[in-house]
């Protein structure tokens, strides 16, 4: 399947390009370090996706490096917020995060279960 026509993959590359203004708005003790990570695992999981759907064997471990993935990605929108107080992450940026994430763990999981 072209990478193009997966859903998840455009789903978490349409996640990226939103994250990049949260972290934007992050206070620069946390933009340089939680911005960077959250940042950082978004490109690793979109990596992932692609070598998810160019695997030809063991593509389920692949799904599930993904699932990873994106559990450290919860994780950090997560401490994030917590330090909203200190210039972290807003309830609305917050709230908008944790529903694109959910909706992608959805469409991995999904994809999983074909394999």
């Amino acid at each position: 399947m072209a990478i193009e026509d997966l859903i998840a993959f455009q789903k978490t590359y349409d996640f990226f390009v939103w994250q990049k203004t949260v972290v934007r708005h992050l206070a620069k003790v946390h933009k340089y370090s939680l911005g960077i990570q959250l940042e950082n695992e978004t490109v690793n999981l979109l990596k992932q996706i692609i070598r998810s759907n160019m695997s030809r064997d063991g593509r389920e471990k692949e799904i599930v490096e993904c699932l990873t993935i994106l559990e450290m990605i919860k994780i950090l929108i997560r401490a994030g917020h917590e330090y909203n107080k200190e210039g972290g992450i807003s309830f609305p940026h917050y709230k908008a995060a944790s529903e694109k994430l959910i909706e992608i763990g959805r469409l991995l999981g999904a994809w999983r279960k074909k394999f």
